[in-house]
């Protein structure tokens, strides 16, 4: 539960980012894509796809 609960916040975040261009919702998703992406007992391609939205957002 706790990883989908981390998946619903990372979105949520970044789909404020997306739609209001906050630089706080933006550093939030990207801490929460981060610790989803770091966890071990997480699907391998969340996990990528975890990785790919870090590498967008800090770009």
């Amino acid at each position: 539960m706790e990883i989908q609960n981390l998946l619903v916040a990372a979105l949520t975040h970044l789909v404020k980012f997306q739609s209001t261009q906050c630089q706080t919702a933006k550093e939030r998703a990207l801490m929460m894509f981060e610790k989803l992406s770091t966890l071990e007992d997480i699907n391998p391609e969340i996990q990528a796809l975890c990785n790919e939205v870090n590498d967008l957002l800090a770009a």
